[in-house]
């Protein structure tokens, strides 16, 4: 296999990747958020829940993380477009800004991650408090 061949290959499962981290995220935010807005008043009785801010803090965890998906989405189409526009700069001033660029898109995939995390463990607090309350 030529270099540019095992570049192109390595970029395209690059980009395949990034690609499902962005989908797997709002489907993980976006499905905890709907499947707890559907079914919680299954689970629990809402007008005898003890804790209700757990589950608040929950929910606005998730909406939070789609928030943070689309912000995302948002630098790294900037990203992409200063990264056109500047074709011609040296190689360092060039990789200076896109290091940055990259660096607050990481900072947001971790906090998206995190966020799922924090988001999960409230909605369960929630639920296990509430079911062992009745």
């Amino acid at each position: 296999m030529s270099e540019s061949s095992y570049e192109d290959s390595i970029n395209k499962i690059r980009d395949y990747s990034i690609e499902q981290f962005d989908k797997n995220i709002v489907f993980i935010a976006s499905g905890a958020l709907g499947i707890s807005f559907a079914f919680i008043k299954d689970i629990v009785d809402l007008s005898k829940a003890i804790c209700i801010q757990q589950l608040m803090w929950a929910w606005g965890t998730f909406a939070g993380v789609i928030c943070f998906s689309l912000l995302g989405h948002f630098i790294s189409m900037q990203a992409h477009s200063w990264a056109w526009a500047n074709q011609e700069l040296s190689d360092d001033a060039y990789n200076k800004v896109v290091r940055k660029w990259s660096l607050s898109i990481r900072i947001l995939n971790v906090a998206m991650i995190l966020a799922i995390f924090i988001g999960t463990l409230l909605l369960i607090s929630f639920i296990n408090q509430n079911l062992n309350e009745t």
